[in-house]
């Protein structure tokens, strides 16, 4: 039996021309085990200092600071409560709090957080793990790891069988329940190790679900009570073994968490706490940041920081890529024509101008990338594509009319492009106008359709719109298997195939991927399938928007990547300059 270590993942080139060259940023700082705790017997890897360009190019460089140091608050605005605080929830506001209080197994962060929107799988609670067989993986998590010291854990230690427990209430999240359905079962071993075994060789069990950004968490069981009926009142039921812990909730006005003292990373975190303020409106978050009620914001997008970056000197705009890949992609129906031909397919590729796209709707703030989002597990970038694929991603209007007459469509033809009303953020009706004139040029006269979402929900999402149509939808990109299964739908739980493809070939390839746990045979076969999407133009990929995370001066933070909105590696080892 073999140990099974993963490699960095995703290094992205095509992601300096959307953040822009920036101020250096300053490193995280490093943390080191209490001796209570025994993780590895080692202290954690100290942060590196050198920064990636991450930050935007207008946004003049932070206070000088001597480096890090202890104390002060993080506030961040939301714009509501949580639907629910079952720390299953995967929705925001209760994503990006409940990492900050139970802690994860493992994530798809480095560890220290790195500038960058680099994923690499880390390590939380598991100290190591490897594959058994191709159906079976196990982990050991770390001994000496305690819950906080309130009630009703008082501060006992972690186990493997909170971790069982665990699993078997994540089963039914929505998000996670196909994937959940390839696990036959999450046993215990002894009291730190536990196996994972899967119904079918699943070589991405790790990356999928146990690292997965809404992936299961240590909540053991008296947390929720008996009946697990107790979530709801958060200042009692969550207690966990993360870097804080939860104080006080006043609904509708805010929530607080403090700096856990018994935390098991010794120097983590610095700040003495954290607090989450509802504001509904963002014209009061933006004033709420120019009067210092708040020093951190998320999901504000670029059209709307402009006015801020203006009157607030020094603000740092951090980008990534985003994790819903907004405005999403161009999909097609092929079950029958003109979508059915290939021909047709790439000419509609190669129509689009990416990078006036970019410059124009996006305001210079987008990537030109492939299938899958920069800082995903396996993405292949356009510099390492051959350029038989990226021609396809190029603009070439008069290779496109020339497919298009190929096809036996010389004049062109008419469709419609259904979206949704919806969608407001990232300028996303824009682009779709400009999308639909590029298309005019080569003569495609495509109609805008945009309908209301329970209409669009029903449609496209579900792929039952119309052939011969378009649909356009962003698809939320945090794991790799999600985005390489569209021609898989039919073998692969949960996924939709909105393109209706019915490629044998690319099924058969898919099938290696997923059975496969060598790690040099999954990158190579997850670069042919993204390959084999471009050439075969099942989707056509546009630029992808970033998320943005807006901080004031004084706030040092590293390790943003915009996964899913989940953000405690930035929160446990952010800093304030005193």
């Amino acid at each position: 039996m073999r140990r099974h270590a993963l490699p960095w993942l995703g290094i992205l080139a095509m992601l300096l021309a959307a953040c822009g060259p920036a101020a250096t940023a300053t490193p995280a700082p490093s943390a080191t085990p209490r001796a209570t705790a025994t993780p590895g017997g080692a202290p954690l890897p100290t942060a590196t200092a050198t920064a990636r360009p991450t930050v935007a190019p207008t946004v003049a460089k932070p206070t000088p600071t001597t480096g890090p140091t202890p104390g002060g608050v993080l506030k961040i605005p939301l714009t509501g409560e949580p639907t629910s605080w079952d720390p299953v929830n995967r929705l925001n506001p209760t994503l990006m709090t409940k990492g900050n209080v139970f802690s994860y197994l493992m994530t798809l962060w480095p560890d220290p957080p790195k500038p960058g929107c680099e994923s690499a799988v880390g390590k939380v609670l598991v100290k190591d793990w490897r594959y058994v067989d191709d159906r079976t993986a196990e982990f050991t998590i770390l001994q000496g790891i305690k819950y906080q010291n309130k009630p009703p854990l008082n501060g006992r230690e972690v186990t493997a069988q909170d971790i069982v427990f665990s699993f078997e209430r994540w089963r039914n999240q929505d998000y996670l329940k196909s994937k959940f359905e390839l696990v036959k079962s999450v046993e215990a071993v002894d009291k730190y190790t536990f196996r994972m075994t899967s119904s079918i060789p699943w070589g991405g069990m790790v990356i999928e679900l146990v690292a997965h950004p809404y992936g299961p968490m240590a909540t053991p069981a008296e947390d929720g009570g008996p009946k697990g009926d107790l979530w709801e009142n958060p200042e009692k039921s969550w207690v966990g073994s993360g870097p804080f812990t939860f104080e006080k909730w006043i609904p509708g006005v805010r929530w607080v968490l403090a700096k856990n003292p018994t935390y098991w990373r010794m120097g983590r975190p610095l700040i003495d706490g954290l607090e989450f303020v509802v504001i509904p409106e963002l014209s009061t978050q933006m004033a709420a940041m120019r009067s210092g009620k708040i020093n951190m914001a998320h999901a504000w997008q670029d059209l709307q920081v402009e006015d801020v970056v203006r009157t607030i000197p020094g603000l740092q705009v951090i980008r990534c890529p985003s994790a819903s890949t907004f405005p999403g992609n161009l999909f097609m129906n092929t079950e029958g024509p003109p979508f059915n031909d290939v021909r047709v397919r790439r000419a509609v590729s190669m129509a689009i101008d990416r990078q006036a796209l970019v410059t124009g709707p996006h305001l210079g703030k987008a990537t030109v990338t492939g299938i899958l989002r920069p800082g995903v597990p396996y993405a292949v970038t356009l510099d390492q594509m051959p350029p038989e694929s990226r021609q396809y991603l190029e603009y070439h209007p008069d290779r496109a009319k020339q497919l298009l007459a190929e096809a036996g469509y010389p004049k062109g033809f008419k469709t419609v492009m259904n979206g949704t009303t919806r969608y407001v953020q990232h300028n996303y009706r824009a682009v779709w106008e400009a999308t639909a004139e590029m298309l005019g040029r080569v003569g495609i006269d495509a109609k805008l359709n945009f309908m209301e979402y329970g209409q669009f929900s029903a449609t496209v999402l579900q792929a039952k719109y119309p052939i011969g149509e378009f649909g356009m939808s962003p698809n939320l990109q945090l794991t790799p298997e999600d985005s390489l299964a569209l021609a898989n739908a039919s073998k692969y739980a949960g996924v939709v195939n909105r393109s209706k493809v019915n490629d044998p070939e690319y099924d058969r390839l898919f099938e290696q991927f997923m059975s496969s746990n060598d790690e040099a045979k999954r990158t190579e076969i997850a670069r042919q399938l993204q390959l084999r999407q471009i050439d075969q133009a099942y989707r056509v990929v546009m630029p992808m928007a970033s998320d943005l995370l807006v901080t004031t001066p004084e706030l040092h933070v590293t390790g943003y990547m915009a996964h899913g909105q989940e953000m405690f590696p930035v929160f446990e080892t952010a800093w304030i300059s005193r």
